[in-house]
């Protein structure tokens, strides 16, 4: 600077400036003597280069030769632009011979306050926004301007010729609210919720300005997000309460139909018991008629049998009286050999009329129908001719028997069995009565693990509709007839597992096939 006169040193300071300028990135540098003037500057080879300017006026060059250093904003005056400026002292052997001033760029810093939710101001002492993120308000003052300060701001040429328009900011006494009297409506105004800092940069102060209306849409926002949070959960809890009222109702009504169905359980419960007792007894007494029915049958078969057994209990009798008399002749004689011989002859008599008296006496007696027993089937079959043998030979028929196993034996009721064979042959001499051939023909066979016994006869034999009707109760063919023999026979082999069948015989006449389950013995196994 005592050189000021010297081109190179001078040419030398710009670029230095320059470089310095570049490198801390500031809108511009120069170097002021003690007069205010600029003798070197950043922006030396700038149509508006500050070069031969003179910033006496401003009073950052002021601050700096009294009070050390200077800060300030201002516009420039040449460039027109924003700026914040840093002013120094320039010393040489303890005496300040200059200034050298940093111009800040603060556009960069007023990008990085852009919020739509708020808007960021700075101020100076004087309280004229020079930066702002809303660009109206810039060059404004929050609070009207003293006589004094207005015409400093003239001096100074801090903001050049703008006019300076009051934004009339009112904030209470802490600083916090403020409002701004120019309204945007007729029903709003613009009220703000204001915080302000104080920096170390002095004179600058920072204010958040936030709308109350954005502040209390946002509230009015989160009260409507908590209040569907909260119909949102009350709902829910309506829901849940609803249903668990309809569950307990629910509950309630099963509970109910629960109680109702065991009461009509119960209920059925006990009428079907009186059924169940009803039908017991029912049952109790179709057996017991079941049983009368078939005594009945069997004295009615006795009945039938009693004219041949008659003549067949007299014939032993009268052969009886004969050879007693004859024996008392041949003991009077002196013949004793003959007497014995006679002796003999009725002692046979009398075991054969014991032996048609124990047959007569065992088809009379009644027997319960469960008395099954394990036994051979041919015995059976021979007690049953024995006892007709008079009324087949009164009617004189043919009977012919053919046993294919004598050795079969049938879980059976000995006396309901010879009952059914003894109807069964009853029927087919009667039936046999008025028929020129009279033969009856019984047959003992097996078929897998069933005994059938055949009873074939030469008789008018069986349409279609008298098979159909035959085991019907009641149903006869004879004059005197009461149509319940073939009914209570089929009964009585039903009740033993087995089965009572009719068709055309081979004969000619008809067949009647009985039909039992075969005992399982070590004889037949093989």
């Amino acid at each position: 600077m005592k050189n000021a006169q010297n081109s190179a040193q001078i040419e030398l300071t710009n670029r230095y400036l320059k470089s310095v300028n570049q490198i801390i990135e500031a809108a511009d540098t120069y170097l002021l003597d003690i007069n205010g003037t600029t003798i070197a500057a950043s922006n030396w080879d700038s149509d508006k280069t500050f070069i031969g300017r003179n910033f006496a006026f401003r009073p950052y060059f002021q601050h700096a030769l009294n009070k050390g250093s200077g800060q300030y904003f201002a516009l420039g005056s040449t460039s027109g632009k924003r700026g914040f400026y840093y002013s120094f002292p320039v010393t040489y052997a303890a005496e300040k011979i200059g200034v050298v001033v940093v111009k800040t760029n603060i556009t960069d810093i007023e990008k990085g306050w852009s919020s739509d939710k708020s808007y960021f101001v700075a101020n100076d002492r004087n309280g004229v926004i020079f930066m702002s993120s809303n660009p109206k308000w810039l060059y404004k003052n929050l609070f009207t301007l003293s006589p004094s300060q207005a015409e400093q701001i003239r001096e100074s040429r801090q903001y050049l010729d703008k006019q300076i328009d009051n934004l009339d900011f009112i904030q209470d006494h802490d600083g916090l609210n403020g409002e701004l009297n120019k309204s945007h409506s007729v029903f709003f105004r613009d009220t703000y919720i204001s915080a302000k800092k104080r920096t170390a940069v002095q004179p600058l102060e920072i204010r958040i300005l936030t709308p109350k209306v954005w502040i209390f849409w946002q509230l009015f926002g989160y009260l409507i997000i908590l209040s569907l949070i909260f119909a949102l959960i009350l709902m829910v809890w309506l829901l849940i309460r609803h249903r668990q009222i309809k569950q307990r109702q629910i509950a309630q009504i099963e509970h109910e139909a629960l109680q109702k169905l065991e009461f009509q359980v119960m209920e059925r419960t006990a009428e079907l018991q009186m059924e169940i007792d009803e039908r017991e007894k029912t049952e109790l007494m179709l057996r017991q008629t079941q049983e009368e029915l078939i005594q009945a049958a069997k004295l009615a078969v006795l009945g039938q049998m009693s004219a041949s057994i008659s003549h067949e209990l007299n014939n032993p009798l009268a052969a009886i009286r004969s050879f007693a008399e004859n024996g008392k002749r041949f003991l009077d004689k002196g013949q004793p050999e003959r007497t014995i011989d006679n002796l003999s002859r009725i002692s046979a008599l009398t075991d054969r009329m014991a032996k048609i008296s124990q047959q007569l006496k065992s088809l009379a007696r009644k027997t319960a129908s469960d008395e099954l027993v394990d036994a051979l089937i041919q015995p059976v079959i021979i007690t049953s001719i024995e006892l007709l043998k008079p009324q087949l030979r009164a009617s004189q028929i043919k009977l012919d028997m053919q046993i294919d196993n004598e050795s079969l034996q049938g879980r059976i009721n000995l006396i309901q069995l010879e009952q059914v064979l003894i109807n069964l042959i009853t029927n087919a001499i009667d039936e046999l009565e008025k028929r020129e051939k009279r033969q009856i023909s019984i047959t003992l066979t097996e078929q897998g693990n069933a005994i059938q016994i055949h009873i074939d006869d030469t008789g008018h034999g069986l349409s279609t509709t008298k098979q159909s009707q035959l085991f019907a109760p009641f149903y006869t063919t004879k004059q005197h007839g009461l149509g319940l023999g073939l009914s209570i026979s089929l009964q009585i082999m039903q009740a033993m597992g087995g089965d009572l069948t009719a068709e055309p015989s081979p004969l000619g006449g008809a067949r009647f096939t009985i039909t039992m389950p075969k005992t399982v013995t070590e004889d037949n196994k093989a």
